[in-house]
């Protein structure tokens, strides 16, 4: 420590023994499941479905054996000419037996096939405890799929599981985030003392594939045929995995493009500040009008020299 040398801040605090204000340990617990009362953390996500693991590992190893069986079998000899002769299960073996020998074999296929069937189906029941689809998980064929919608529909229970999922943990985020801003603030200029963290949400996209160009099209129609509002469909956009970063930046650069709508606009209108605003632009400036400035008479036809109209003077008529 005597050979340490601290950092200063911008307004001269030695950033020595500098209380962070940070009075929390920043862990944050994340549940899959909402806890009950007075309990905190939650339930796992595999335990709906252990003993169900345990089954199968059980008949996976069943499964092994009776394969080991199946492709060695077991052969019975009955009729043996030489007794000592050794007797191995080999490709191109042959064995001597008498008149009345007889070569017996015990075929473990059928027990193997109901293991195997027995493996899915505790595969099957573990992903359906799981809410996990077939679908999801993989293992569907898509050339069964008649349509993109029964896939939809097959992806139910998933979209049940992330959304509990998504419920338990929204607090847990949004404590994330606040966590993430006071270890931001901590140490600071002293300015910035008393600022308080910013409600702050986490949002997240598709987890599943998107079609892109379906939704595309439902947007394009949609806002084109005025049933939904551009800030709608941009949120579509969001949601279906294009790369927007700012919603609203992203509605600016679109109505800065859309002079036809502008000129609409100005002719509903007539107030050109409203135009630019629509455009993202300034209203130009109005030139200043020039004031009217008359000639000046001469000096010998002032008005106080002209008689009145309809007057006649010395010189006769005055037009």
């Amino acid at each position: 420590m005597g050979r340490a040398v601290f950092a200063t801040r911008s307004d001269g605090e030695v950033l020595d023994r500098l209380d962070l204000l940070i009075d929390f340990i920043p862990v944050i617990h994340v549940p899959n499941t909402v806890p009950d009362a007075e309990e905190h953390w939650g339930q796992p996500s595999l335990a709906k479905v252990l003993q169900v693991f345990d089954d199968l590992q059980g008949a996976d190893t069943d499964s092994a054996r009776a394969s080991a069986t199946t492709g060695i079998p077991m052969i019975g000899i009955s009729g043996i000419t030489d007794a000592r002769q050794a007797y191995n299960v080999a490709p191109g073996a042959v064995f001597r037996m008498g008149e009345s020998g007889r070569l017996t074999t015990v075929d473990t296929s059928p027990a193997l096939r109901e293991l195997r069937a027995h493996v899915h189906d505790l595969t099957d029941r573990a992903a359906a405890n799981a809410r996990l689809p077939a679908v999801s998980l993989g293992t569907l064929d898509p050339s069964k799929v008649p349509s993109g919608y029964a896939m939809q529909l097959s992806l139910g229970p998933l979209d049940s599981l992330i959304g509990a999922m998504r419920l338990a943990r929204a607090h847990k985020y949004a404590l994330l985030l606040k966590f993430a801003q006071r270890l931001h603030l901590a140490g600071q200029h002293p300015d910035w003392i008393g600022i308080t963290p910013q409600p702050a949400l986490l949002v997240f996209g598709p987890y599943t594939p998107t079609d892109k160009a379906a939704v595309l099209e439902q947007v394009t129609t949609g806002v084109t045929g005025g049933v939904i509002s551009l800030e709608t469909g941009v949120q579509m956009l969001i949601e279906a995995g294009f790369p927007i970063e700012d919603a609203a930046a992203e509605i600016e650069r679109i109505q800065s493009r859309q002079f036809e709508k502008a000129r609409a606009l100005a002719d509903a209108l007539g107030n050109p500040d409203e135009v630019a605003a629509f455009l993202g632009l300034e209203a130009p400036a109005e030139p200043e009008v020039p004031a009217v400035e008359l000639p000046e008479l001469p000096a010998d036809n002032q008005p106080d020299d002209i008689p009145a109209q309809g007057q006649q003077g010395s010189g006769g008529n005055t037009p």
